[in-house]
């Protein structure tokens, strides 16, 4: 197993409540059913699984051990590389990647294995930076980089585009729902301040800082 370059911890192990949120509604969760967290970080997902949904199984992969203490006994934690570790997964009804694809070695090939570990009827959701919000649009306009992706942002590897998402999720047997955006963005240049949820409701694709693609396998 392959040792993760430094700045690859930077995370740690976490992201935002409002996506996390976003990425429950659109994996339709259902009591009794199997979890796979792909980049599951300490476990917040997995804890919100767990207090609200009555799992059978729940298991996670992550390329360091972030695991919250009271998670220990109810999850099935694998630590190594997502383009290792998912070889050895077992299926699950539910399979989510939440900012998780883009800081992967090998995000479509990882993306790949992780499609194929969805059970008949099951939903894969996967989350990642939007990069058509007005920030990243500014900015690109401006200084020709990405927000989500500027030199010294060193944990994410790359743009993934929900398009090329949907792509794959089809050439692997599921079918995709277009995409939905989560996560009130940064209005430009306000020191800090965040997007109404008013306005985003009506604009998600210019003041939303993640993008979500789910897909389902039929039964």
């Amino acid at each position: 197993m392959t040792t993760p370059a430094q700045p690859q911890y930077a995370s740690a192990g976490g992201s935002s409540s409002e996506i996390h949120a976003a990425a429950l509604r659109s994996a339709d969760p259902l009591p009794g059913l199997s979890w796979l967290d792909v980049g599951c970080g300490t476990g917040e997902v997995l804890r919100m699984i767990r207090r609200q949904y009555a799992p059978a199984r729940m298991a996670g992969i992550d390329v360091i051990d972030w695991l919250d203490g009271d998670l220990r006994d109810d999850v099935e934690l694998v630590t190594g590389p997502a383009e290792e570790a998912l070889a050895a997964a077992q299926p699950a009804d539910r399979v989510l990647m939440v900012e998780t694809i883009e800081h992967l070695e090998a995000p479509w090939t990882s993306l790949r294995s992780a499609v194929r570990l969805v059970k008949p009827g099951g939903i894969l959701v996967v989350t990642t930076p939007n990069v058509a919000s007005l920030r990243h649009r500014i900015e690109l306009a401006a200084r020709g980089q990405l927000t989500s992706f500027r030199p010294d942002n060193e944990p994410h590897l790359g743009p993934i585009l929900p398009h090329v998402i949907g792509r794959v999720l089809r050439e692997e047997g599921l079918v995709p729902e277009p995409p939905a955006f989560a996560g009130r963005d940064v209005l430009p240049k306000s020191g800090g301040r965040l997007w109404p949820g008013a306005l985003q409701a009506r604009l998600p694709r210019l003041t939303s800082i993640s993008v979500l693609v789910a897909g389902r396998r039929t039964a």
